[in-house]
């Protein structure tokens, strides 16, 4: 797996051993990226069931500032933590190493520009995190969430106050859900 994009264009990603972990395919994160440049720069983003941490990293390769992963399978985060080093990204990350669901909890007060969630697919991790981030109020007003989730299944957009669905596109064999952050 290679970042498409940035400074890092082109470099390898590792990715974890066995199948606990499905990376966002190259097209999607391209899909991601390319429309939303102008939010990526200077951003700071938060890259949740972080795996390989290829949206993070993907990320910091177009601009942005700083990235928070949070992972807890430990193959995972054996990787993430090699990807971060190989490409010297270390002063500009946060690696939590934890379930996601009890770790947001830890982040209240925080806002981050930029988000991606991409949990297991058909499990409800998508709707119970949407509602946790929306509940602590992490998405910066105007920012950019992204929620990718399997052709297979439709998320049920639960009631939010801090954000609102803009769009719903198929990407190869997901749904990406794009949400922005309202006041």
């Amino acid at each position: 797996m290679k970042i498409t994009g940035g400074f890092l264009k082109n470099q390898l990603l590792k990715v974890p051993k066995g199948n606990k972990t499905r990376p966002t395919a190259e097209k999607l994160r391209q899909s991601v990226f390319n429309r939303a440049q102008a939010y990526v720069e200077n951003c700071n983003f938060l890259d949740l069931y972080a795996g390989s941490g290829a949206m993070g990293i993907e990320a910091l390769s177009r601009g942005a500032k700083e990235a928070t992963f949070i992972e807890k399978d430990r193959f995972a985060l054996k990787t993430l933590r090699e990807n971060i080093s190989k490409l010297s990204l270390s002063p500009l990350t946060t690696l939590i190493d934890g379930d996601v669901l009890l770790v947001l909890k830890r982040l209240k007060g925080k806002t981050f520009d930029f988000i991606y969630i991409d949990p297991p697919y058909e499990k409800g991790l998508q709707e119970k995190t949407l509602v946790l981030i929306d509940n602590l109020h992490l998405l910066h007003v105007d920012g950019l969430l992204f929620i990718e989730e399997s052709s297979q299944k439709e998320l049920k957009i639960p009631f939010l106050t801090t954000m609102q669905l803009q769009k719903k596109r198929k990407v190869g064999a997901a749904f990406l859900y794009q949400f922005q952050g309202i006041t």
